[in-house]
């Protein structure tokens, strides 16, 4: 692969969100770049193997890797690229309070590869207000960038599947930068959704606060049914099995990924009134 030239390179690209969509991209014919400070991960990538379970993944990527997909420690990848598409884990304190600082210290680090021109694309689960500290920090730099923000929608397993069957939400700081990201993720998604950025920011928040609530109210239940000695998977059945109003209802066990747990705990942060120490809790 010429990588002297690449529509895309996704920043920490060899994980759960930047992976899949990487290889989705580079099997749609697009000359994709995945630059990613984690060694072994980048070494399982170049050989063609997955660091991580993903439904159908794998054969995708031995097809691919080497064609227009390829991955390096190397942040001048980050240069050579029309988009820049950043997946970086949810900002948030030692007690889980959301921060900027970390955004601020990696987009430092990265800003000296960074061209005018490009269009530069956040994807993980950010505090509202982000995308536009962002752009702030960017013109403060000098750089002309176009910043957009489309979150990542997908469940683990299931991202080569999901990519392509829901629509993407796009946003962006200007009106260019919605156009490239539109056309972009175009490529890929059955339908765009345009909004602005913090439009899209809560609208992913939402999604997040709304699961977790669903799962919450599950293990509530369980509890419940375990303190009355019942089984609380009979009950469960029992409400779900040709009912579909509570076709929805998920089981009981384990929930809040990093994704779910942090939006929970920066959402309760904004919207009560308890002291640091109770946050901390969360």
């Amino acid at each position: 692969m010429d990588d002297s030239k690449t529509d895309i390179c996704v920043v920490g690209g060899c994980g759960h969100v930047g992976l899949p969509l990487a290889i989705t991209f580079a099997q749609r014919g697009l000359k994709v770049a995945i630059y990613d400070i984690n060694e072994r991960a980048v070494e399982m990538v170049r050989s063609g193997r997955m660091p991580f379970l993903e439904s159908g993944a794998e054969p995708l990527l031995r097809r691919v890797i080497g064609e227009t997909l390829t991955v390096a420690n190397d942040p001048h990848l980050v240069s050579r690229s029309r988009h820049v598409i950043v997946v970086i884990g949810t900002p948030v304190d030692e007690h889980l309070n959301p921060t900027f600082h970390t955004m601020r210290r990696f987009f430092a680090g990265l800003l000296p590869y960074l061209k005018d021109g490009q269009c530069l694309i956040l994807r993980s689960t950010v505090y509202p207000g982000t995308t536009e500290k962002v752009r702030e920090m960017v013109a403060a730099s000098g750089k002309q960038l176009h910043i957009a923000f489309c979150p990542e929608r997908v469940a683990q397993g299931k991202a080569m599947e999901e990519l392509t069957e829901l629509p993407q939400i796009v946003s962006g700081c200007d009106e260019t930068a919605v156009a490239m990201a539109g056309d972009l993720f175009g490529r890929i998604a059955r339908s765009i959704i345009a909004m602005s950025p913090l439009e899209a920011e809560l609208t992913k928040i939402f999604a997040n606060v709304s699961r977790y609530i669903q799962f919450a109210i599950a293990n509530q239940f369980f509890m419940i049914a375990t303190d009355y000695g019942a089984d609380y998977y009979r009950i469960h059945d029992a409400l779900t099995r040709d009912y579909p109003r509570m076709a929805g209802m998920p089981g009981g066990g384990f929930a809040a990924g990093p994704c779910l747990f942090t939006t929970r705990c920066s959402w309760r942060r904004r919207t009560t009134t308890t002291s640091r120490s109770a946050t901390r809790r969360c």
